[in-house]
């Protein structure tokens, strides 16, 4: 959790200290939620069996998470919540898709992540060029450092070296398009200040310098805060230059399509459109891109719900966090413990780490008696 909640802070140039200052409280509360619900649960998967005095589908894994995430989830702050909910709702989708596929019952969407988070990135930068709804307030800030790259107004040597020097070369591009070219450099409906081709070469470099940026301290973080190991880490994996490159050419494309839009004359439905069409540059992602697509997913569809809750076309139901976030972990724990084959590989590892090895030590040939119906004892990568 240390690192969980300070990175956003280094993120927004806030010092370690303060970051370690405002951080430490929530440090403090989340391993309180995280450790009273461990508790909860495996206590409430006792309690259950010596009810009933035998075992259900239902009462191995999915009851006593319900049980445990209803009576602590209050323990975090509202925002922290609504986090939780979020990411838990993306994790459960993912299970529910691989039992679906793993049943037969669909078949294997190929591409599939590409179509979700193109329809996502329409939803979301609809909602942020037009400012109708407020989904989250890191989210709002990734958008604005991706998507509204603006010259600062700081004195040049308070800026960090990179901001000069990508300025300096749009500076440079500019000049020569507006001197060298007679035809119209913005349509009337643009409100960026330099040419098309430079605001669009501006955003991209922009894109491409932040997502380096995030993905080198989120490496930092867990590998110790050895800045050796990760220079060499993006050396050699070209999965990670394949992700900034991607961040970097999504930036550049919702501009560059935005402008072209606008002398189109195009305006109402001109951020969506250039955000669905950005969206397609996903197919570049390495994979596993189906976890990232499934959380901006999740997000867009946040924004769509506190939008229709806005216009009083829907009422809000009431306690809606707590009831995602319960139902969610519920069925993300029921799919760990009872079909562990079909669980990501990274949230299998959290929940065995979690549990100081003990996850990988469960009776898997009674679950699978309890589940013989559902689980295979063949299944693929099972954990036995």
């Amino acid at each position: 959790y240390t690192a969980l909640y300070l990175l956003p802070q280094l993120l927004k140039h806030k010092s370690i200290y303060q970051g370690l200052k405002k951080t430490f409280p929530d440090v403090i509360r989340s391993a309180a939620f995280l450790t009273c619900h461990c508790y909860i649960t495996c206590a409430a998967h006792c309690v259950l069996r010596r009810l009933l005095g035998h075992y259900r589908a239902i009462t191995v894994a999915f009851i006593p998470s319900a049980i445990g995430s209803l009576a602590t989830i209050n323990i975090e702050k509202y925002h922290r919540q609504e986090i939780l909910a979020i990411y838990m709702a993306s994790l459960a989708l993912e299970c529910l898709y691989e039992m679906a596929v793993y049943r037969g019952l669909i078949p294997q969407l190929k591409g599939g992540e590409v179509v979700l988070f193109s329809l996502s990135s329409a939803v979301l930068v609809h909602f942020h060029r037009n400012k109708e709804v407020k989904i989250n307030d890191t989210l709002d800030w990734m958008m604005s450092k991706l998507l509204d790259c603006k010259h600062q107004s700081k004195p040049a040597h308070q800026k960090y070296l990179v901001t000069r020097l990508r300025e300096r070369l749009t500076d440079q591009i500019d000049l020569l398009i507006t001197s060298n070219f007679s035809y119209p450099h913005r349509s009337d409906l643009c409100t960026h200040e330099k040419s098309c081709i430079a605001h669009t070469l501006d955003t991209g470099l922009n894109g491409l310098i932040w997502g380096t940026i995030i993905q080198m301290c989120l490496r930092l973080l867990s590998s110790g805060g050895s800045l050796r190991q990760v220079m060499r880490l993006f050396a050699r994996r070209s999965d990670l230059a394949r992700v900034s490159s991607f961040v970097g050419a999504y930036s550049a494309s919702v501009v560059a399509l935005e402008c072209l839009f606008h002398k189109a004359g195009i305006k109402d439905i001109t951020p969506a459109l250039s955000g669905a069409v950005s969206g397609l540059l996903f197919a570049i992602m390495p994979e596993p891109s189906g976890p990232v697509a499934l959380y901006f997913f999740c997000r867009a569809f946040q924004g769509v719900y506190k939008k229709l809750i806005q216009d009083k076309v829907i009422p809000e139901i009431p306690y809606d966090t707590v009831l995602l976030f319960t139902l969610s972990t519920a069925i993300t724990i029921h799919t760990g413990v009872c079909e562990p084959h079909l669980m990501r590989p990274s949230y299998t590892a959290f929940l065995n780490y979690l549990t100081d090895q003990r996850y990988e030590q469960l009776d898997r040939q009674l679950i699978n008696e309890v589940m013989k119906n559902t689980v295979h004892r063949d299944a693929p990568n099972a954990l036995r």
